[in-house]
């Protein structure tokens, strides 16, 4: 199996006064004006770290459009295992809706903790099921730290900066990281 582990973080920015970039960044699930990456780990405790976006994207636009799927699936047909290409298998959070993106590409799949209604009862098997997907994506969050670590990205992007120059830097500390913390597993 290829697992890897996904979920989103956002990284704080001013209010703009561009009334298109305002709306671009400004986030009703952060109530926050903020750029908003994808992180990711593999089994083998390796983080990636995916492109900052305006905090606008849904996290479900976010996955269809990053072209990290495509990578994958790309990756995928190249490093075959005895002549067979093995798909990806994705864990994510609640609340993301990209199964079927994931089938469409290289029929990857989509392991998420179950749905419920406020009034309804997971059955045992369905809290087991999503108790066993928390346990695995609690390493994810170690991941979304490490990537957040560096006081530039706990400070956040400032008036002034280049937007281009701090995706850079988000992207070049998170691969960084790999090698300077213990993995996470």
């Amino acid at each position: 199996r290829r697992v890897i582990l996904w979920d989103m973080t956002n990284i704080p920015c001013p209010k703009f006064e561009d009334g298109s970039v305002q709306r671009s960044t400004y986030s009703k699930y952060y109530g926050q004006n903020c750029f908003k990456g994808g992180v990711g780990n593999q089994l083998c405790g390796w983080g990636l770290a995916m492109d900052l976006w305006g905090g606008a994207i849904s996290d479900d636009n976010y996955d269809k459009s990053s072209g990290y799927m495509q990578d994958q699936d790309k990756y995928a047909q190249t490093d075959l295992v005895d002549g067979k290409i093995i798909p990806f298998t994705n864990i994510k959070d609640r609340g993301y809706r990209t199964t079927y993106e994931a089938w469409k590409q290289g029929k990857q799949t989509v392991l998420q903790p179950k749905f419920a209604k406020s009034d309804e009862r997971f059955t045992g098997h369905e809290t087991i099921y999503s108790g066993l997907i928390a346990r695995d994506r609690s390493g994810n969050e170690r991941g979304v730290n490490v990537s957040k670590r560096s006081a530039l990205f706990k400070r956040g992007f400032q008036e002034g900066m280049s937007a281009k120059r701090f995706n850079d830097a988000w992207l070049t500390w998170s691969f960084q990281a790999n090698f300077m913390y213990k993995r996470v597993v």
